[in-house]
């Protein structure tokens, strides 16, 4: 059986980042991936779009995954999409335990990262 193509929406202000998302969840996933380089551009998109899930980088310098998150959160409209939160950083215990108090929060995920990994929890999410 065929699974629905799921549709991403992958936040990241690196726009190589944001070409590989395109290219593997496109081609190997089949799925539709939508990006925005800074937290105002995709919070625009995750209202207008709605899609099944968001790949959210950490540190962008607009706003910080933290602040996206927390504005999705607080959106009627894009509390309920999950999201996958991505990083080269590293977070403080009180960020931790606030990124997980957040019920559309999933899981948190170490640049670099497997394609292949986060192809399948994206699914999983969704």
């Amino acid at each position: 059986m065929q699974k629905k193509p799921l549709r991403i929406l992958s936040i990241d202000d690196d726009l190589g980042c944001q070409i590989a998302a395109i290219r593997y969840f496109t081609l190997v996933g089949g799925h539709m991936v939508w990006t925005a380089e800074d937290g105002a551009e995709g919070l625009k998109k995750a209202a207008e779009f709605l899609p099944d899930v968001i790949l959210l980088d950490l540190n962008m310098p607009d706003m910080s995954g933290l602040e996206v998150i927390e504005a999705l959160d607080a959106n009627t409209i894009t509390r309920h999409i999950p999201v996958i939160m991505v990083t080269g950083g590293s977070l403080t215990d009180a960020q931790h335990a606030d990124l997980k108090a957040k019920k559309n929060f999933i899981k948190l995920q170490e640049k670099p990262t497997s394609f292949d990994r986060l192809l399948l929890e994206l699914e999983a999410a969704a």
